[in-house]
């Protein structure tokens, strides 16, 4: 799969260059993530961070030289990157357990930490939930988002025209295109409403990609980890508000409420209060897709509006696509804690 080949890629990068500076801007190129996109997700994948798997394999390549060639322990010390021989010589003992001089002149066994690969595996976390998500299943998380108290009917179905599939609510919008449907093209998602006057409800009006102001691509393997984390995480919710979630849209991670009022007028911070159901049904829904990475937009002509207003985040990946109204941040807080 095309994501496993790029984070294996950012893996092969960091292997040939355990001898010199590891280039975070590289990592983001070579993962097709934003930065620090690709580090949060190898750490929920091997629970060790980024920084931690390269001081283990530049330690495990500093011990073989140690104890196969006869290079100075200062130049085999500065090789991996370490400043100065007191400095090698703690990072050493404390992985390997004895000094570099002791190691050199003794025969001890010392720490191998192999080179990590990624691959593909029907053992993940969530076990059957997560086998669950997937293409084959697709449709019945589309069923679980119809509004099936809404009082217009045509809202309460899954809508089908020429194997275009969608859904329609208050807070969400959901649509699964047929096979060799051009990319954007929800000419068939739409609904018959039984009025004259307006047949019909067209869910193009909400996918407009021209009317996007900023794109994130996010792996789906973070998606995933985020909704595992998700029941965890609501238990954790200030008993004031146990009907608002906060996520950080750059990182695709929960925060706190407090730590929401910090960020949430910095500027490039996007932070967002999402109603928990709608937030999890969405996002059930488009890590079924069979694509590697979550394109995430959002909605230019109301993100910035006077009245506070925020537009809609719309979720792509493949031929699945997911738009969910936020709870605006400045006028939740105002109305609650004012």
């Amino acid at each position: 799969m095309e994501w496993l080949k790029k984070m294996n890629s950012v893996l092969g990068y960091i292997e040939d260059n355990l001898d010199g500076d590891i280039d975070d801007n590289k990592v983001a190129m070579l993962s097709a993530t934003p930065k620090g996109v690709f580090q949060r997700v190898f750490s929920t994948m091997t629970d060790m961070t980024l920084s931690e798997y390269t001081r283990k394999r530049k330690l495990t390549l500093a011990a073989s030289d140690i104890q196969n060639t006869d290079d100075k322990i200062i130049d085999i010390a500065v090789k991996y990157g370490y400043n100065s021989a007191n400095a090698f010589t703690s990072a050493f003992k404390s992985y390997h357990g004895v000094t570099p001089s002791y190691a050199r002149k003794s025969d001890t066994q010392l720490q191998a930490f192999q080179r990590l690969a990624f691959t593909l595996s029907l053992s993940v976390k969530g076990g059957n939930d997560m086998q669950y998500r997937t293409i084959k299943n697709v449709e019945d998380f589309l069923q679980q988002m119809a509004n099936k108290e809404h009082h217009k009917k045509h809202l309460q179905i899954i809508s089908d025209h020429n194997g275009a599939k969608c859904v329609l609510d208050g807070i969400r919008a959901a649509v699964i295109l047929p096979e060799g449907t051009a990319d954007w093209d929800l000419s068939d998602a739409y609904f018959d409403t039984g009025d004259k006057e307006k047949p019909t409800v067209n869910l193009s009006s909400i996918f407009i990609k021209s009317d996007f102001c900023f794109e994130l691509n996010v792996a789906k393997a973070q998606i995933e980890s985020l909704i595992n984390s998700f029941d965890d995480y609501k238990m954790k919710l200030d008993a004031l508000i146990p009907e608002i979630i906060f996520i950080d849209i750059n990182k695709m991670a929960f925060v706190t409420k407090s730590e929401a009022m910090e960020l949430k007028d910095k500027e490039n911070e996007r932070i967002m209060a999402f109603q928990p159901k709608y937030l999890k049904e969405t996002l059930d829904f488009i890590v079924c897709s069979e694509c590697d990475v979550i394109e995430i937009y959002f909605n230019n002509k109301t993100i910035t509006s006077n009245d506070g207003k925020l537009g809609p985040i719309i979720m792509k990946s493949g031929n699945l696509y997911a738009a969910i109204l936020p709870v605006c941040i400045a006028s939740f807080f105002k109305n609650k804690f004012q």
